[in-house]
């Protein structure tokens, strides 16, 4: 099939499960024989890759066309991410107008084919299939504050526009479809595709040594109920815990059971990490099906999270722990029961959430569910 992608940003140039998900979604399409054309972009002053630069990234990049744009920058007002993710996505249709009518389907992450969805119901551009992605449609979930609420109301009437007008809506599985369905996107136009993680990064087996580091993985954001964490982390003066991701100096916990390993993007450094660990703590209060608890569950760790999004798809109590989000003592309570574990009880569950990657989340099992949908969309009349 000939596949254009339209992206947010792609790893590596862009940090985050989204940008990580659509760079090995490009690439198990290339590896699969489809010919892909890849839009993405970079932000704020980071240069702008060449195409053979990207391109020396992918396997099978002989039949990848990529296309590397810089987001637009307005002022830090409310409501300018909507605007510039809207000019954004006029930059796409400039670059590709003539183009769109050659791909069999066009796969969009979030706003990037806002305008092209326009141009069509205006007649002017005609296409294939249009699926969307949205990833967690965190807009739709509990905000974590009063600036996430608002920031969430002004997102609400793009974001069901798009979904109404692309011709299908990708979920990720569990609360997702059930918010997709609230939405009011009919069953007919949700295809459900989980995230995976690559067979490479899949353990046989937990390695030793058990120990109780606790690991936290993910940008300093509030949504990410990172406040609730850093509060029982300073009540519990014990607790040994890491932190990846870009952690601001002056929120940082000065001990040495703390520690930081800064923004980490290199997929073999952070399996490293991940090796070191055993439980993985995301208390997020809104998610889709996060990256990182996928990729920690491969590697054995025991994933501790909230009951948002579709982590309840990844999470029960045979390898990990669920709990309410905005909860600093249900995130206290359960590192207290995680630590009570004996060494056959985290060894049980660490091979559980092995074994549930292995059977369900692996990019070979995965890729051939989404070219399944793919090739289904692309022949329905």
């Amino acid at each position: 099939m000939k596949i254009c992608l339209l992206t947010d940003g792609i790893a590596p140039y862009v940090t985050g499960g989204m940008q990580r998900h659509s760079f090995n979604l490009c690439n198990e399409l290339l590896k699969q024989g489809n010919v892909v054309t890849l839009v993405h972009c970079v932000y704020g002053k980071s240069a702008l890759p060449k195409q053979e630069e990207v391109k020396e990234l992918f396997e099978n990049s002989k039949d990848l066309t990529v296309y590397s744009l810089r987001f637009p920058e307005s002022s830090g007002m409310p409501g300018h991410y909507i605007k510039e993710s809207y000019q954004y996505s006029l930059a796409i249709t400039s670059l590709l107008k003539d183009k769109f009518p050659q791909f069999d389907l066009i796969y969009v992450k979030g706003f990037s084919g806002w305008d092209l969805l326009q141009q069509r119901k205006k007649g002017i551009i005609k296409t294939g299939p249009i699926l969307m992605n949205f990833h967690g449609l965190e807009m739709f979930q509990q905000p974590a504050s009063f600036a996430e609420r608002l920031k969430s109301y002004l997102l609400k009437s793009p974001v069901k526009w798009n979904l109404a007008h692309a011709d299908y809506c990708i979920s990720y599985g569990g609360k997702i479809t059930s918010l997709l369905t609230q939405i009011g996107i009919p069953d007919s136009k949700i295809v459900v595709l989980p995230g995976a993680v690559s067979d490479n990064s899949l353990l046989e087996k937990r390695k030793l040594p058990i120990n109780s580091k606790f690991l936290f993985v993910g940008r300093y954001e509030r949504r990410k109920g990172i406040e609730e964490l850093m509060q029982v982390v300073t009540s519990m003066p014990d607790l040994e815990i890491s932190f990846v991701g870009p952690i601001p100096p002056s929120e940082k916990i000065k001990r040495n059971n703390v520690h930081y390993y800064g923004e980490v993007k290199e997929v073999s450094a952070l399996n490293k990490i991940f090796d070191e660990h055993t439980f993985l703590i995301a208390p997020s209060h809104s998610e889709g099906m996060p990256n990182v608890i996928l990729e920690a569950m491969s590697r054995g760790l025991i994933p501790m999270a909230t009951r948002v999004g579709a982590v309840e798809e990844l999470v029960d109590n045979s390898n990990g722990f669920l709990f309410e989000p905005k909860s600093v003592e249900a995130i206290r309570a359960n590192i207290e029961l995680a630590q009570l574990l004996e060494v056959e009880a985290v060894l049980e569950r660490s091979s559980n959430s092995i074994n549930k990657i292995r059977t369900n989340f692996t990019w070979s099992q995965i890729i051939s569910q989404t070219i399944e949908n793919f090739q289904r969309v692309v022949e329905k009349p």
